[in-house]
């Protein structure tokens, strides 16, 4: 193939196997994402690339390796169970390609170098430093407001009752009612009410 051929297929979007305009991506390339939540703590995000290592993950190359000797670290994640506390129990999704086919797992499990996963991958001291900013929408008592598209799990959005509490130890309190609803848009509609209506 001439050099002008290929350079015209990949203008045209044609995908070859020596790559456009860069170096050959490997038919067997293996491109991780791992996204974790926890309603309490928020959501961690995470890299991986393999054939080169590559990515945010602590030991990239050591990952890759656990990967390539046991695919079922992927394919087959095992959950482990613990008795933790709220920040303890996450749900995690892995997307991307695994030795060049698509690859999409969720699971839930409690984040401990016990579950393979995790202790495999090394990701269980670095979830601190991957946490990604929590947006934040505080709905007045008694209004609803459409928030715009951008939420995204494990964000918050809260109700703000200044001012309706007036008492100590349950006395003189008032509850109080938040719901949410996504629209097919993308926004999201918040409604926070005071009492049981």
């Amino acid at each position: 193939m001439t050099k002008a051929l290929a350079t015209a297929l990949c203008l045209l979007g044609v995908a070859l196997s020596a790559g456009c305009g860069g170096r050959a991506q490997p038919a067997s390339r293996t491109q991780l994402t791992v996204v974790a939540l926890n309603e309490w703590v928020g959501r961690a995000v995470f890299h991986l690339d393999c054939q080169p290592a590559g990515g945010d993950v602590p030991h990239p190359a050591a990952a890759c390796a656990a990967i390539a000797r046991q695919p079922r670290l992927i394919t087959h994640p095992k959950p482990f169970v613990c008795w933790g506390g709220l920040g303890s129990w996450w749900d995690i999704s892995v997307t991307g390609r695994l030795n060049g086919s698509p690859i999409r797992r969720s699971f839930s499990t409690c984040w401990t170098p016990q579950m393979a996963t995790i202790g495999h991958l090394g990701l269980q001291r670095a979830l601190r430093n991957h946490l990604v900013e929590r947006r934040h929408e505080a709905i007045f008592a008694g209004t609803t407001q459409q928030i715009p598209a951008g939420l995204r799990s494990a964000d918050l959005v809260t109700c703000y009752i200044l001012g309706l509490t007036t008492g100590f130890g349950g006395a003189g309190y008032t509850s109080v009612s938040l719901s949410v609803a996504h629209n097919p848009d993308g926004s999201v509609t918040a409604s926070c009410h005071a009492g049981n209506s």
